[in-house]
């Protein structure tokens, strides 16, 4: 149906190029709308962390919950550093301050920018202001700074300086000095509450109040511009050294060596700080500042944060598509030009593959969806799976063009386009079809993870792959009819490369095929050894190590904290807000700070804790909490009371740090860090989620942040990928066990993918490569294409196995007439996806490598090992089955499937192979060595005799007759020759159907034989009265004649009955046993109880046995004459004889006291639905035993 359909579609070529034509556009429209950024016209990327979060999870929406609460977590680091690894001096916080001017008013969606000159002191001559503020005259506060640029600006405008102020410096310095030296005077709450600082002057520790305008008259008029700095430069030096291993700056805002200062920038939640935008006004900013500043030589700017990353990473997926996508095209023209040498085959694949993409990005713009990291691999994917399929397709279409000129009578005209599309369609249309669905399979088991990114992942890529298989089937065939390709030699009929390639692999494979099985299954065993290494870690090393991003960070984590961040949340315990007063909130208690206390400890590895240290990869830098901050503030944490704590969050919430949601239900620490990976983030997570209650006990705990649920998302993509491969496995071992009509043939279709897995995995296994988040779609991706090959080949397989009636043949056969558009194909996958190496990503470059490798590796596999496998099976296929036309009149016309079903018939003639013959062709001759029994399936055969010129006819065998057993079991001469009276079609049986049917379905192997058996059976029967009816006996020749009879046996036997009876072994005997009648017999007694009846056989357990002949017909006198004596364990062939009647032709008589089995028509029916294996080589024994017995007597015939 599916063929038919096909067929008749393209019979409208120009329509066919019209509608698609017209979607095609609607659907660049759709892509245009939908995907592409109408500012930029690039395409919008999702390049966040949200793609890959479990909307559902729990730790999702408490990501949401601490963002509402305290703003986003995603802060960008801007860190100032001097070269000469000096301290911080007057011209570096000069740039500083400038740049944090700039930023504030510049970059948009800005939420705070704190410097080191924002953090206020506590206590002093100027509580509330930053440590770079000092008393100046009338005892106001003024910033440092700022009366530099004053003073500067006074002398530049030769301003009177009057000489009664210029003692103000040393008061200046003084002040300064005490206000460092100065220790809290009580406690926190008299230092937080006894501050004088306005309400408005206590929103910007810097600058935000109104400074009083000093008058040029009031500033010493001694000091040049050089003193001027020099002095205060040196009051700065002073600061920035009494600040060091001051907690609200090491770490965050000053580096330990005290020559790097940092800006920390937060962002609006929805502002989006990761848009080219935002980073382009940032990184504008920073570049001049860098270029402007006093001490540009000795400056270096850098910057780090996750906004940087995302954007970074956007930006390189948008160039590697720039880059990836024309190459892949460019790579592909080159392959199929190589290919089939046609510059015209180029524009059917290219208008295939383009017109594939552009449907499925406009299906993904008309649901709404979006491109991120991941889904970005879309377009290569359809790229190389649509190459792959039109290459198959072409390559078809030159066979059949190939095929049909080879076929052409002299008169015939020659094949039109029309007929080889056709042919084309009728022979591609099932394995591309099939090959689709099975990729599908693979890539929509990605579907079942619960992340979005993947699950897109999987959606996107099937609608590819599914519009890329129509477009195969219609498409390509519209286009050539109006694209005349050249007509070029096929594999077999070149010379060269390529075909000595396949030669020397045909070589291989005939001379090594077992060899290169066990090398497969070794392979697979030891990269099975090598997934014991494998772990799951999504490095945070996307870039190189020498890009300027990486080398920002790496800067900022060595001079300042690590730029990852984890959101601890602390909530009050439902139970424990019932139990106390309402009144006190147990997040504002000194037991909680001295929890939290504790648990900073315990971080920092303080008092021997060495849990953390275990964790490789991971470095604890800084610890925003408030502990911290009381602990500074009233210098130490000793008798602390809640009131304390309460007050202090009470004025931290107007001015300082903030800890407390507004509705203080939840507390927030932040810890800040280096770290290497997911594992290390999620061991961290761990040991939390176990420490944290011992020392928090009342309190209810969490974790949030952007770097912990990309961590939890990578980890979960990467064990989902595992667990959605075993899925794609299962889905795609049911589909090829549907298409082959036997799990067993699944388990063989499926293997060379299971070692194509098995050797991806073992690969990072033993290269101790982590699976991250784009690794892990590796898999997916290898079995969903990988299967591709091994269906065409398989397909293919099945033609030439029918035609040469040779699995071995057939499968060396296919070897080079697949092999040529596999190689082309995978090579083109290969290539598409090496071309990632290209990209500046380190996850990407090992993306591209590893998929190509497992590709390569998957096309070795199908080159070698699967051909080698199918040597030692048969295989048949769904559509094979659909084609044969049985029904329930037709099984029972045939005598070889008599007690079969209508599915039993067709399985055994699909494990067979079928023949047509034209009247008058020859099917063997007579003295042929045969090899294959034949069934009629309809027409007629021919028997006869070739006797030097003359010809007799002896029998014309019907639709039902079987022969040529003889030939099959015993690989005899052919006693006659055999043609097609008329048009005919057979059934042809060899040993290379019979093992694989023995092996997969025993049940009907059974029957097979046994109905083998009953035909043997009644010619035996046949061929014993004939010679009978013939011979007159001469008892004076007697005992030449039996001597004779014995040197007969001996050359003819093939088997020994016995031998073969106890190779059966004891286990076997007891089953058959329970399915015979036994009977014992005494000397010299005859066997009158054994029903001698067709379909019946008796068999010597112990004893002897003669089968006496009459002497002549009427006479009632026997004779040893013509005498079939059986003893140890045989068949009593003969007995078939003795009718049991007054004038049957012979008896039976023990010679010795002997013991007979007996299996009944019935029995031995019932045995074979029961115990099907045992039948099947028992009931091929009796076939076996028969033959041979039959071609005894055929020669006593001949010899009478």
């Amino acid at each position: 149906m599916l063929i038919r359909f096909f067929t008749t579609v393209n019979r409208f070529p120009k329509t066919i190029l019209l509608i698609i034509l017209a979607l095609s556009a609607f659907f660049f429209y759709q892509a245009k709308e939908g995907l592409f950024d109408p500012l930029t016209g690039k395409i919008r990327i999702n390049s966040t962390v949200e793609p890959f979060i479990e909307r559902d999870s729990g730790a999702y929406q408490q990501f949401l919950e601490a963002r509402e609460a305290f703003g986003s977590a995603e802060v960008v680091v801007v860190a100032l550093h001097n070269r000469e690894r000096k301290p911080v001096d007057l011209k570096l916080l000069l740039t500083l301050s400038k740049l944090q001017k700039d930023v504030e008013n510049s970059v948009p969606g800005i939420s705070t920018v704190m410097s080191m000159l924002d953090i206020p002191q506590s206590s002093g001559t100027c509580p509330g202001k930053s440590y770079f503020h000092q008393m100046d005259y009338g005892s106001v506060c003024q910033s440092i700074l700022e009366k530099y640029q004053h003073d500067l600006a006074c002398f530049s405008s030769k301003a009177v300086i009057i000489d009664s102020y210029k003692g103000a410096d040393e008061s200046l310095e003084a002040f300064i000095e005490s206000s460092l030296e100065a220790g809290p005077e009580e406690s926190l709450e008299e230092n937080l509450i006894e501050s004088s600082i306005s309400e408005e002057q206590a929103q910007d520790g810097r600058d935000s109040y109104t400074e009083p305008s000093l008058d040029c008259l009031l500033s010493s008029n001694k000091l040049s511009p050089e003193k001027l700095y020099e002095k205060t430069d040196s009051k700065i030096r002073t600061i920035v050294r009494r600040l060091k291993k001051h907690p609200l700056f090491e770490g965050d805002l000053l580096s330990k060596d005290l020559s790097t200062s940092a800006l920390i920038l937060t962002f609006k939640p929805g502002s989006n700080p990761e848009s080219d935008r935002t980073q382009n006004i940032l990184k504008e900013l920073l570049t001049k500042h860098q270029q402007k500043s006093q001490i540009s030589d000795k400056l270096r700017i850098a910057y780090a944060g996750q906004p940087r990353q995302i954007n970074k990473a956007g930006v390189l997926i948008n160039e590697d598509m720039e880059k990836i996508f024309p190459l892949s095209i460019l790579l592909i023209v080159v392959i199929l030009l190589f290919s089939f040498r046609s510059l015209l085959t180029v524009l059917v694949p290219l208008a295939v593959v383009l017109s594939g993409i552009i449907w499925t990005a406009g299906i993904v713009g008309l649901i709404g969806g979006e491109l991120n990291l991941v889904t970005m691999v879309c377009a290569p994917i359809i790229l190389c799976v649509g190459s792959a399929y039109v290459i198959k397709f072409l390559n078809q279409y030159q066979i059949e063009s190939i095929q049909l000129r080879e076929a052409k009578k002299p008169e015939e005209p020659e094949a039109s386009i029309p007929e080889i599309i056709n042919a084309t369609i009728f022979s591609v249309t099932v394995p591309v079809t099939v090959t689709a669905i099975t990729t599908v399979a693979g890539f929509i088991a990605l579907v079942v993870s619960p992340i979005p990114a993947v699950q897109e992942l999987g959606l996107y890529s099937s609608i590819g792959i599914v519009t890329i298989n129509l477009f195969a089937l219609t498409l390509a065939p519209a286009l050539l009819h109006f694209i005349h390709l050249p007509e070029l030699p096929v594999t077999q009929n070149q010379s060269g490369l390529l075909n000595a390639f396949f030669s020397k692999i045909v070589e291989w494979l005939r001379l090594h095929s077992k060899r290169l099985i066990i090398i497969w299954l070794i392979v697979a065993a030891t990269a099975a050894l090598g997934m014991f290494g494998l772990s799951i870690n999504s490095s945070t090393k996307t870039f190189p190590e020498n890009s300027p991003i990486v080398k920002d960070l790496h800067f900022i984590e060595n001079e300042l904290a690590g730029t990852d961040s984890l959101r601890l949340l602390f909530k009050a315990k439902t139970e424990i807000m019932n139990q106390q007063d309402t009144k006190l909130n147990p997040l504002k208690t000194a037991k909680t700070i001295y929890g939290l206390k504790n648990l900073q400890d315990w971080l920092f590895q303080v008092n021997g804790a060495t849990e953390i240290g275990s964790i490789e990869g991971l470095k604890i830098d800084k610890i925003h909490s408030p502990v911290d901050v009381v602990d500074h503030y009233r210098m130490g944490l000793d008798k602390l009371t809640d009131d304390e704590v309460v007050k202090f969050y009470a004025k931290t919430s107007e001015n300082g740090p903030k800890f407390l949601s507004d509705s203080g239900k939840i507390l927030q620490v932040t810890v800040r860090m280096s770290i290497s990976g997911s594992t290390s983030f999620l061991a961290l997570r761990d040991l939390l989620v176990e420490k944290v209650p011992m020392f928090l006990p009342d309190l209810q705990f969490s974790y949030t942040g952007g770097g912990v649920l990309a961590s939890e998302s990578a980890n979960n993509i990467a064990q989902g990928q595992i667990n959605s491969v075993i899925l794609a496995l299962a889905l795609v071992f049911v589909m090829l066990s549907m298409l082959f009509l036997s799990w067993k043939m699944g388990v063989i279709a499926l293997f060379p993918n299971v070692i194509t897995i098995l050797v991806f995995f073992g690969s990072l296994g033993w290269l101790d490569i982590p699976i991250g988040v784009t690794i892990s779609v590796i898999a997916a991706i290898a079995l969903g294409i990988g299967v591709d090959d091994t269906i065409h080949f398989l397909s293919h397989y099945n033609e030439y196995a029918n035609k040469l009636r040779n699995k071995r043949k057939a499968s060396m056969k296919t070897v080079p007439v697949v092999g040529r558009a596999m190689l082309f194909s995978t090579m083109a996958l290969a290539a598409g996806f090496i071309l990632f190496s290209q990209s500046e990503m380190e996850s990407v470059i090992l993306f591209g490598t590893f998929t190509a490798f497992t590709l390569l590796a998957c096309l070795a596999i199908d080159m070698t090992f699967l051909p080698s496998v199918v040597m030692e099976t048969g295989l048949i296929t769904v559509w094979d089955y659909v084609g044969l036309k049985f029904d329930d009149e037709f099984v029972k016309d045939i005598d070889m499937f008599e007690n079969m079903t209508v599915r039993e018939a067709k399985m055994a003639s699909l494990m067979a192979y079928t023949v047509d013959m034209e009247p008058g062709k020859q099917l063997f001759s007579q003295g042929e060595i045969g090899e294959e029994m034949y069934v009629v399936l309809n027409g007629s055969i021919s028997i006869f005799l070739e006797n030097d010129e003359s010809r007799t006819d002896l029998v014309r065998l019907e639709k039902g007759n079987t022969f040529g057993e003889m030939g099959l079991f015993r690989n005899a001469e052919r006693s006659a020759g055999a043609e097609a009276y008329e048009k005919t079609r057979l059934l042809v049986i060899n040993r290379d159907c019979l093992e694989p049917l023995k092996k997969r379905h025993p049940k009907i192997a059974s029957k097979l034989f046994l109905n083998l058996a009953n035909n043997l059976q009644s010619s035996l029967k046949e061929t014993n009265e004939r010679l009978l009816a013939q011979k007159d006996f001469n008892l004076s020749s007697l005992e030449a004649k039996l001597l004779e009879d014995d040197k007969l046996e001996q050359k003819e036997m093939s088997i020994d009955p016995k031998s073969e009876w106890e190779k059966l072994g004891e286990k076997w005997h007891n089953k058959l046993e329970t399915f015979t009648t036994q009977y014992s017999v005494s000397k010299g007694k005859k066997l009158r109880k054994i029903n001698p009846g067709k379909g019946n056989f008796v068999f010597i357990k112990s004893g002897e046995v003669a089968v006496e002949s009459r002497v002549s017909p009427g006479s009632n006198e026997f004779s040893v004459g013509y005498c079939w004596t059986r003893k140890d364990f045989d068949l009593v062939g003969e007995f078939v004889l003795c009718e049991g009647k007054t004038d049957s032709s012979a008896r039976a008589t023990a010679r010795k006291d002997s013991a007979f089995m007996h299996f009944t028509k019935e029995s031995l029916l019932s045995l074979t639905q029961k115990e099907s294996r045992v039948a099947a080589q028992f009931l091929e024994n009796l076939v076996c035993m028969l033959s041979d017995q039959l071609a005894i007597a055929d020669k006593r015939l001949q010899n009478s």
